[in-house]
């Protein structure tokens, strides 16, 4: 961890390694977060933190990490107090990670069909990250929506960008 000169900035949600991506999954008490990060567990992903993220600034890379009493202990409401690394062994848990992506969960189903959503971000010690917002009422998986945008993200895939590119593909000319 940093030292004492470090800016230091706490949030409430549960902090996890999401394949190789440090993200932030934030929203309303009782509305998922914890079975959220129970399913990434369960498909070997890590917990770095539950209920209070200590973030601090090091050379400009915002890094997460769990107070030393919460430290490899996620909270269910359905299961209680969980030691993931009895549960999942020693590699579901780890002390710190970098941030790079916020996840928000919402009881609200946007009813617009859009199709190029406008980027959002959540800001944590003044830089912004990345934040998808997710419904909890939307049948597909939280865990599999999360990865599928991850994996956009990774890709810097847009599909605003194919849309764009589609007239010239049809008529066989490359950009």
């Amino acid at each position: 961890m940093g030292t004492q000169h470090e800016r230091l900035e706490s949030h409430h949600g549960v902090f996890m390694n999401v394949a190789g991506y440090g993200v932030l999954i934030i929203g309303s008490p009782a509305i998922g977060k914890s079975s959220l990060a129970l399913e990434l567990l369960s498909h070997q992903h890590q917990l770095i933190a539950d209920d209070v993220i200590d973030f601090y600034d090091t050379d400009n890379i915002i890094c997460g990490h769990c107070p030393p009493l919460l430290s490899g202990l996620l909270h269910t409401r359905e299961l209680g107090l969980i030691s993931v690394t009895n549960v999942f062994g020693d590699q579901a848990w780890q002390s710190e990670y970098p941030l790079n992506y916020v996840v928000e969960l919402t009881e609200h189903h946007d009813t617009n069909i859009d199709l190029f959503l406008e980027r959002q971000f959540y800001t944590v010690l003044d830089k912004a990250f990345p934040r998808l917002i997710l419904s909890i009422s939307t049948p597909i998986s939280l865990s599999s929506r999360l990865l599928c945008w991850l994996k956009m993200q990774e890709n810097a895939y847009s599909a605003d960008n194919q849309l764009q590119q589609h007239p010239f593909t049809l008529l066989g000319i490359t950009t």
